[in-house]
């Protein structure tokens, strides 16, 4: 699999990606973040994603990409939030909710998980 020498990870975050075919293990890993932690992660998530998807020809967008998440608005209506919707979309709850958004970026890292085991079968 393509390696991530461009992104500086610490031991913890570089289990998830050595832990990427166990979806138990991954979750497991995944739960032991701050909310903090997984705004890092999602971005090095996501960036990995496109960079890989190059190398297998696939060459996803970011819109690829957020077509596969659950949208903010529903997920704001799914966890009752009255919020404005770009106090979600900026992770700017991270402070006033942080386990709110904290779930809801699990749940991105999980799906960016899912797309990069796609990318893999299809190398």
């Amino acid at each position: 699999m393509h390696k991530l020498a461009r992104y500086e990870v610490d031991k913890r975050k570089q289990k998830l990606i050595d832990y990427l075919e166990d979806e138990e293990l991954f979750e497991e890993i995944l739960d032991t973040f701050k909310p903090r932690e997984l705004v890092e992660i999602q971005v090095i998530f996501w960036n990995y994603v496109i960079d890989y998807s190059y190398v297998t020809g696939e060459n996803f967008s970011r819109h690829n990409i957020t077509e596969r998440m659950e949208s903010t608005a529903n997920y704001q209506y799914r966890v009752g939030c009255n919020e404005r919707i770009d106090y979600c979309r900026g992770n700017i709850c991270i402070n006033t909710h942080p386990n709110c958004a904290g779930d809801k970026l699990k749940a991105q890292i999980i799906t960016l998980r899912e797309i990069l085991l796609e990318l893999k079968k299809s190398q």
